[in-house]
């Protein structure tokens, strides 16, 4: 059995509904979320510094993926 790589479990989250966007502020540059991982339920976001998630991962995890196709940053003007 394989194991699903980040890009696709973030699929799969989005598909079960998994991702809540809980606030997006445009003035701000403010994304906050939560995802339904497979073990907790983790906080998530982009707050004008960079993405963020309180999962144990390195680097682009999959809740970070799965609110990436979602949302998208501009940078500021």
């Amino acid at each position: 059995m394989s194991r699903e790589n980040a890009d696709t479990k973030a699929r799969r989250y989005l598909a079960e509904a998994r991702l809540r966007v809980l606030r997006v502020d445009e003035d701000d540059g403010i994304v906050s979320a939560e995802c339904k991982g497979d073990g907790a339920v983790y906080t998530l976001g982009y707050d004008g510094r960079g993405w963020h998630c309180d999962c144990a991962a390195i680097g682009r995890c999959c809740h970070l993926l799965a609110l990436g196709r979602v949302v998208a940053v501009e940078p500021r003007r």
